[in-house]
């Protein structure tokens, strides 16, 4: 049902929802106008509560506005979570659950994947409902895009802030976004490290594995990409990472709060934020979306070209501007595309 206290209001709020003991599911969006539509993943996670799951979506979606405001896609902040226990066995429902929730908003939102959804996922709700954005159909993988956006911002920070790099860079998380961003930078002669809750994820030609360790922050690496889940680096974990040079992360917020990042920040560790960095998935949605034509002849490597590029560009403006000794939140508002030129028409 569609929840009505944020019709008149363009803020992040309850679009619609279903609730239910087996399965909840939440669309948190900005209320804009159509020509605006909200975009943002599909997250399914065991959360305990719809209590949790619902912040967590307000957190979510409030990213995915800075993120589309950063590069201008031509798309307003939003997201679909989801609650199950089951996560295996609830997914025909989640489909046919979420595909009535968007059909009911009538094109106000747009969802692609996200954690426990994959493009498969995305076929089958895509034969119940247009809304979806996430390269069906298409050679593009919305992932490569997600990583190549990361190898942007990693790039951008080797260029701006020139230092030694001989302790190597880790990648948490080997899942399709983490092992081609491990992948890149192999190909790139970088020392990369690799780790995640899944030993066989970390075989990757090239890489050190760390397998499942759970104590890898104990180790000294010269580069963080967290590619894994959101809270990663809480305060004990923080502790350990302040001779790191700089956190570069795919995962959306990689912080368990606002503080650690800021007390990183303050022993002189670089951190990009995350909606500058992996913002690789929703350029290639305001492409295919706003120069549909272009999208259906172009090839997928053009596509990764344009958005490494364009995430390069926005975060060597970030490090040069905090080298000048601007806050965070400063540069994120100078650095907003004020033309308001959607970024997939340019392409």
């Amino acid at each position: 049902m569609v929840n009505l206290q944020t019709q008149l209001k363009s803020e992040v709020g309850v679009l619609a929802e279903y609730i239910s003991d087996e399965l909840s599911v939440f669309i948190v969006a900005e209320n804009k106008p159509d020509d605006h539509p909200a975009n943002g993943g599909l997250r399914l996670l065991n959360y305990e509560t719809d209590m949790e799951c619902l912040q967590d979506g307000f957190k979510l979606a409030n990213l995915m506005k800075s993120k589309h405001d950063l590069y201008s896609t031509g798309f307003s902040g939003g997201k679909v979570v989801a609650r199950s226990s089951d996560i295996l066995s609830v997914k025909e429902k989640l489909i046919s659950v979420t595909s009535e929730l968007l059909e009911n908003l009538e094109g106000r939102m747009i969802t692609g994947c996200d954690l426990n959804t994959n493009v498969n996922d995305m076929e089958k709700l895509y034969k119940l409902t247009p809304h979806v954005l996430a390269a069906v159909n298409s050679n593009v993988d919305a992932s490569t895009a997600t990583a190549m956006g990361v190898i942007g911002a990693f790039e951008a920070f080797e260029k701006c802030i020139q230092c030694d790099l001989s302790n190597g860079v880790l990648v948490h998380g080997c899942g399709s976004v983490g092992s081609t961003v491990a992948y890149e930078l192999i190909k790139r002669d970088i020392k990369t490290y690799v780790v995640d809750i899944d030993l066989e994820k970390t075989d990757i030609e090239g890489a050190i594995s760390l397998g499942n360790d759970e104590n890898w922050y104990r180790k000294n690496f010269d580069v963080i990409l967290p590619c894994s889940i959101s809270g990663l680096i809480n305060k004990n974990i923080s502790q350990f990472l302040l001779n790191s040079k700089a956190i570069i992360s795919a995962a959306n917020a990689p912080f368990e709060n606002d503080k650690i990042a800021q007390k990183l920040r303050d022993s002189n560790v670089f951190i990009l934020p995350d909606p500058l960095v992996n913002a690789g998935a929703v350029i290639a949605d305001s492409i295919e979306r706003y120069a549909p034509v272009k999208w259906s002849k172009t090839s997928p490597q053009k596509v990764y070209d344009f958005v490494k590029n364009e995430v390069k560009k926005k975060c060597i403006s970030y490090l040069a501007l905090e080298q000048s000794g601007l806050a965070s939140q400063e540069i994120l508002e100078l650095i907003k595309n004020e033309k308001q030129d959607i970024i997939g028409e340019s392409f």
